[in-house]
């Protein structure tokens, strides 16, 4: 944290915020934008994440980025890779990219900027040229400057701004429409999230009123405004609510009660929510058996072909843009030039059952009639189990020979046999 304040203890300014918004409304509105969508909901990360559907849509983003997060180095002349985690990113993403986060808890931090506004930001501290901490900016915009280059305007301390250049702000981008900024995905999906916000809360009164509508009280007298206050109160009071149902009105001065028939609209408030729902996950492509939607006809095989399409057409499309974002900006071009890149693990997505994964493992060992691609200290580490002597060669299926380093079946060699004497 000391590397971020030294970087701009001198270079702060003061940012004039107005009286009638708090620090932590102001940042909500200038980086969400908070207008009211066409239901009159106001619509922003702080209210869309209580959309229940927004909620679980971006926590399955997010930990799709909980993964482990390694850093390798492929040999140029080869297919051969190798982890190094003595390599500095290794440490920030793995273990401690600041002083308050986790490995896990700074990449889900970035899964869910990147899920509700595809742009995420991070200041790079670098110590000696090392990166040596990464620390999340909540409220960051960047700023095209006359030669083209881009500057970062961020929020650092309360009522506090700093300027960093490029090279000094991890921007990852989602889909962008001019390639320096992410288009804002809660803009994209205003209207869907303020829908669903509005069915919810209109749903909610309707309980909140004893699941009744309302009605009207006429009557052919006149009624002062006092007297028409005091009527409102008394029978909010003793007629409004779960607790109230079914009570007894008793009214009085010639007042009559007139009950407002459920419309059809009324009736199909169930199937517009969830509606909703699936307009979201479309939106925010997930599938909505990942967020416990799915439809109720649906069996164990298709729901497996759905995990996979999640993995696929979620998850993939995310890591690849985070690593492919971090090969940019956190590996030096001399680093590149050697092989170093950034990759996300997927297996924890294809946990597959007992009996499946003793046959894959039989089959990519080279039992299953073709030359094995995988060595059993490879197979072990999947299990977290230590490497055997001997465990580092190829299988093919003949006799389960070992290959050479030539890629030949190597010659199994005999034990000696004692000469026996002629003639016996």
């Amino acid at each position: 944290m000391s590397g971020l304040f030294g970087a701009i203890a001198g270079g702060m300014e003061r940012k004039v915020i107005a009286d009638r918004f708090g620090l932590a409304d102001r940042i909500w509105a200038d980086l969400f934008d908070g207008r009211p969508a066409k239901s009159g909901v106001s619509v922003n990360a702080r209210t869309a994440l209580q959309c229940t559907a927004i909620l679980a849509c971006a926590r399955r983003i997010a930990e799709a980025l909980m993964v482990p997060c390694k850093v390798y180095q492929r040999d140029p002349n080869s297919t051969k890779r190798e982890e190094r985690r003595e390599h500095p990113l290794f440490r920030v993403f793995d273990y401690r990219p600041n002083q308050w986060q986790s490995g896990i808890e700074y990449r889900e931090t970035v899964g869910l900027h990147l899920a509700l506004t595809f742009n995420h930001y991070s200041y790079i501290g670098r110590v000696d040229g090392k990166i040596d901490e990464m620390i999340p900016l909540s409220d960051c915009r960047p700023e095209l400057q006359s030669d083209g280059s881009l500057k970062y305007r961020a929020q650092v301390l309360p009522g506090r701004t700093a300027v960093f250049e490029a090279d000094e702000v991890w921007h990852v981008r989602g889909p962008s429409w001019d390639g320096r900024v992410g288009m804002d995905g809660l803009k994209l999906i205003r209207e869907a999230v303020g829908l669903a916000l509005a069915s919810e809360e209109t749903h909610a009164r309707l309980f909140s009123n004893g699941a009744q509508p309302g009605g009207i009280l006429t009557t052919e007298k006149e009624l002062t405004k006092a007297a028409r206050d005091r009527l409102k109160a008394q029978w909010g009071a003793y007629q409004v609510g779960l607790a109230n149902r079914f009570r007894t009105a008793v009214l009085d001065s010639g007042l009559k009660w007139e009950p407002l028939a459920m419309s059809g609209v009324d009736a199909q408030h169930i199937e517009v929510r969830r509606f909703q729902v699936e307009e979201i996950c479309r939106a925010m492509c997930v599938m909505p058996i990942m967020i416990g939607a799915g439809d109720r006809t649906q069996s164990y095989a298709s729901s497996e072909q759905m995990f996979l399409a999640h993995l696929v057409h979620t998850v993939r499309p995310w890591h690849d843009r985070v690593a492919g974002s971090a090969l940019r900006w956190l590996i030096t071009p001399k680093e590149w030039t050697q092989g170093f890149y950034l990759a996300f693990t997927e297996e924890a997505f294809l946990s597959p059952a007992m009996k499946d994964k003793a046959e894959y493992r039989k089959i990519a060992l080279g039992g299953g009639g073709n030359p094995g691609w995988m060595t059993p200290n490879e197979a072990r580490a999947h299990d977290e189990m230590p490497p055997i002597n001997g465990g580092d060669r190829l299988y093919v299926p003949v006799n389960s020979a070992p290959i050479g380093d030539d890629g030949f079946p190597r010659a199994v060699a005999r034990q000696p046999q004692p000469s026996t004497p002629p003639g016996e």
